[in-house]
């Protein structure tokens, strides 16, 4: 997420759209997983590329060098087809009053592509995760997951929203842009790939409070609470994470933030404390909930 505090300003989508001087093509893979610019992927198969995208954040940003050990369930998953998910997920969604617009948009509906949805290039393949890093509460104690102040969602809405949906901490959504619209929302896209990178990563933001670390600058917003996330929200992440795989037809690479940016000046550190056997164990609760 941004955070003018720290000077971290990232633009996203068309937030930068305009900055020729910001939008260059690198040649050769970019970053530690390896990014093709002409392939418009990370090296490796769908499995590879997750276990890199998904090695653990720390505090200041710092991602751990080893690839992410990924629960059994969901390394079976990515890169899969996804069978019969498209009618299933529409069953359940109708049965449990769900509406398009709080995941992402209607699952008939075609997700974004890469090159600013030009019609020969690949549909989205990335499940980009983040965390707001909204509010800054400076040294103050990180409030309940039930406080007003934190899940507000109207204040990340707007033309220019940095993702595609806004997840608060009690799991309601804010979808501001559909997932068929092609958008960027890291420097990886913005500053290094360029255009071709539009449409090619889908965002999605948790809502996650930061306060002052006090060993660190004045207005740093290091400090993220433990356990980073609610159940709310990694229930809500796993129907978004299944309504775009079954959009695609296969189920998508997840990506963290900080992954993507790794290396890039002014990176950020985000998502802070995302569990994933907590993802997967909400993951695999829903497909039970599919089957039935």
């Amino acid at each position: 997420m941004i955070r003018i505090r720290t000077g971290l300003a990232l633009a996203a989508g068309v937030a930068l759209a305009g900055c020729a001087a910001l939008t260059r093509l690198v040649e050769g893979p970019i970053g530690p997983c390896g990014f093709d610019v002409e392939a418009l992927q990370f090296a490796g198969d769908a499995l590879a590329q997750a276990r890199c995208l998904l090695r653990p954040v720390a505090q200041g940003g710092a991602v751990a060098s080893r690839p992410a050990d990924l629960p059994g369930s969901l390394a079976a998953l990515v890169g899969q087809p996804v069978g019969d998910l498209r009618p299933r997920l529409q069953g359940y969604l109708a049965t449990q009053g769900i509406p398009d617009t709080a995941i992402g948009g209607a699952l008939a509906a075609p997700l974004a592509r890469a090159r600013d949805d030009a019609p020969d290039a690949p549909a989205a393949r990335y499940f980009v995760l983040h965390d707001t890093s909204t509010p800054w509460l400076a040294d103050a104690a990180f409030p309940p997951d039930d406080d007003p102040s934190l899940n507000a969602l109207a204040r990340f809405a707007g033309p220019d929203a940095v993702a595609h949906v806004f997840v608060n901490r009690k799991g309601e959504t804010l979808t501001a842009h559909d997932f068929g619209v092609p958008w960027r929302a890291t420097q990886l896209e913005v500053r290094r790939v360029g255009p071709r990178a539009r449409g090619l990563f889908l965002h999605v933001e948790l809502a996650q409070p930061r306060r002052r670390d006090p060993a660190g600058p004045p207005r740093n917003d290091a400090l993220a609470p433990t356990p980073g996330f609610t159940d709310a929200q990694y229930a809500q992440a796993a129907l978004l994470y299944a309504a775009a795989s079954a959009r695609r037809g296969d189920w998508l690479i997840p990506a963290f933030h900080a992954t993507l940016d790794e290396g890039v000046a002014g990176a950020h550190d985000d998502p802070q404390h995302f569990d994933l056997e907590r993802f997967a164990r909400a993951l695999d609760r829903l497909r039970a909930a599919l089957a039935r």
